[in-house]
Formats: C-alpha cells, structure tokens, sequence
C-alpha cells in the first residue's frame, strides 16, 4: 500500500535526524513532516474509495442472493403445481414444497450472512489501517510539537546568555 511506503520513508527521516546531545530528541525541517502528510492525505482517499467499492460489491451480492433465493422459489412453486394433480400427490408436494422453501430460505440467509461477514471483515481491516495511521500521524505531530517547544527553549536560553 502507497500509504506504508510513506510512512516508510518519513520513519527513515526521522531516523537520519540530528539527535540533540544527551536526550533522545531530534531536530527535523518542517517541510520534510509536511512533505510526508501531504503524500498521506493525497494517499488515504485511494483507501476509502477501496471502501465504498466494497460496499457497493456487498450489495450487489445481496441482490444477487435475493434473486437467487426468489428463483429457488419461483422453482419450488412450479413443482407444487405439477404435483397437485392427484390429492396423495399433492400432500406429498406440499411436503416437498415446504422442504424446498425451508432450505432455499436456509440458503439465501447463509449467502446473505456471509455476504455481510465478507463486507465486515474487510471494513474492520481498513478501519484498523486508517486507525493505525491516525496513530503515527499523532504520534508525529506530538513529537514535532515537542521539538519546537524544546527548540524555543533553547532560543529563549540562548538569548539571556548573550544579554547576561
């Protein structure tokens, strides 16, 4: 994915950073944070679209167990009526009738299922990815906060060294 690749590249940034002595701080060019967000922001839309394809490939397989469950009965009901010719028959077709529609309904509602656990899984898998990398941006953000707040520190100490 674009997205981890990104990210890749702005860990292997961080990691040729200049280290301040005796802290685990570093010091980092603005631009090359904002570089790496502006690729992710342009990144993540791919991902949702990826999303609502799987939505609408999700539903589109419900439809498409609806009408094979609808045809199962369609079936199911031509046969009750070739079979209601004689009243044994026809008790026997009733059976088989309800047998039929039992296990066409069974069936819809196991595709159906299993559509939506298919829909599910792969949500909850991006859901976690987009989470993920929400994280790592914070984190980054919280760390590039960090190194202006430690940077102007140092401006303000600097300063009053060189008034004293």
């Amino acid at each position: 994915m674009e997205v981890y690749r990104i990210l890749d590249e702005l860990e292997a940034e961080l990691e040729e950073c200049t280290r301040i002595p005796l802290t685990n701080k570093i010091v980092i060019q603005d631009e090359v944070i904002y570089k790496h967000i502006d690729r992710l922001r342009a990144t993540l839309p791919e991902d949702i679209r990826q999303a609502q394809w799987i939505k609408k490939e999700r539903q589109r397989i419900l439809e498409d167990a609806e009408l094979e469950a609808q045809k199962i009965i369609e079936n199911a009901k031509e046969k009750i009526k070739e079979m209601a010719s004689e009243s044994e028959i026809q008790k026997i077709a009733e059976q088989n009738s309800q047998e039929i529609l039992k296990k066409a309904k069974a069936q819809a509602l196991e595709i159906t299922q299993g559509a939506f656990r298919y829909a599910d899984d792969v949500m909850a898998q991006i859901e976690a990815q987009l989470e993920k990398h929400s994280m790592v941006l914070k984190e980054g953000r919280q760390q590039l906060k960090q190194a202006i707040y430690n940077n102007n520190q140092q401006l303000e100490k600097s300063s009053k060294e060189k008034i004293s």
